[in-house]
């Protein structure tokens, strides 16, 4: 089983694209809000001094700017990086809907569209 991100991406499906989106990570141990930095249908890159367990069952909330409420997933944390200022869990999503998918790919394409500035038009 992969344990680094670099073994990870390459048994990746989707292409995960670099954001900076505000999220909440939800454990049985912790509650995190936070960032998610890296991000595709299929899971996130949720930045955190504060860290899980690989294989931990997590729940991810995640700030969509043209919705009332965030967009809530579960997953498990993949793997872990315990890197200074850039360290944090590798999630892959469970059970997420075709519509959670067209949202997540719509966030990606979104803040790539205002060219990563932070600002995500509703």
């Amino acid at each position: 089983m992969p344990n680094t991100p670099g073994e990870m991406r390459e048994m990746r499906r989707a292409v995960r694209m670099r954001v900076q989106v505000p999220a909440r990570y939800t454990s049985e141990r912790l509650t995190i809000d936070g960032l998610v930095t890296d991000l595709s249908p299929d899971g996130v890159f949720f930045c955190s001094d504060y860290l899980d367990p690989a294989g931990e069952p997590v729940r991810i909330s995640i700030d969509i700017p043209w919705r009332a409420q965030p967009l809530q997933l579960r997953g498990e944390v993949r793997w872990v990086s315990e890197a200074a200022r850039t360290g944090g869990m590798g999630i892959r999503f469970m059970d997420v809907s075709f519509e959670d998918r067209v949202v997540l790919s719509s966030l990606s394409l979104a803040w790539h569209a205002d060219a990563g500035q932070g600002a995500l038009a509703p």
